[in-house]
């Protein structure tokens, strides 16, 4: 098992998913941000990537762990009261929330 921090608080929890220690995990995160992000740079904050690919890649991680339900209305509703249709993406929410996520972060 190794020990994981929680988005930097001084609280520590279990994970033994990851086989590395934390300082090897976060290297490793921070190799695949440059590579896949800006070539030649270092990503430190999330005002160094893109807002475009942040985004889809926040939101993929959303997708991927699970732990967003999506509600039973979502495919039903609009998303602003000009609009006729809902979102066409079936990932909509995924994107929505990723979004507001960085504008949270950045302000």
């Amino acid at each position: 098992a190794v020990l994981r921090s929680h988005f930097g608080s001084s609280r520590w929890s279990r994970s033994s998913s990851i086989g590395c220690p934390a300082p090897c995990r976060q290297a490793m995160a921070t190799q695949f941000y440059d590579a896949h992000f800006k070539e030649g740079l270092t990503v430190k904050t999330v005002k160094d990537v893109e807002a475009d690919k942040f985004i889809a890649a926040f939101a993929q991680h959303l997708k991927r762990q699970g732990r967003f339900e999506i509600p039973k209305w979502a495919d039903v509703v609009k998303t602003s009261k000009s609009k006729e249709l809902p979102p066409s993406d079936p990932d909509w929410l995924y994107v929505r929330t990723a979004a507001m996520v960085r504008k949270v972060y950045i302000r």
